[in-house]
């Protein structure tokens, strides 16, 4: 896949990327789609997933991954998939977001009125 500049920038992305919001954590899906996940939704399980999609994009050619602190444990998937790809890793670009903190820890079925993740854009969480 062919990489362009990002903006103005010097740095330089695929048209496509991959967002790992759904591989982070198990209770992002919220419309049904949970099952596409698989029935492992143990942490090790998430990450052994995380990494076989993530292998996927990088064979088809995907140099973009998105992560983020409230993607649960997208941010440690993606760099655990990284430690075990070392020569890969100068080769992709990461993008990130701040202002949302990820509260489920590992819970699908939380009690009504409980979220799973808390939004503040304060610059003290910046």
């Amino acid at each position: 896949m062919q990489r362009t500049a990002f903006g103005t920038q010097t740095t330089t992305v695929t048209p496509i990327g991959l967002g790992l919001a759904a591989l982070g954590r198990p209770g992002y899906i919220n419309l049904g789609h949970d099952a596409q996940l698989g029935a492992d939704k143990t942490i090790a399980g998430m990450e052994a997933n995380a990494h076989r999609v993530l292998q996927t994009a990088w064979d088809a050619g995907v140099r973009y991954f998105d992560a983020a602190r409230s993607y649960g444990r997208a941010e440690q998937f993606l760099a655990s998939w990284l430690a075990k790809n070392a020569a890969i890793a100068n080769e992709i670009t990461v993008g990130s977001k701040w202002g949302y903190t990820y509260v489920a820890d590992w819970q699908t079925n939380l009690p009504a009125g409980q979220k799973h993740e808390v939004k503040e854009h304060s610059l003290a969480n910046f």
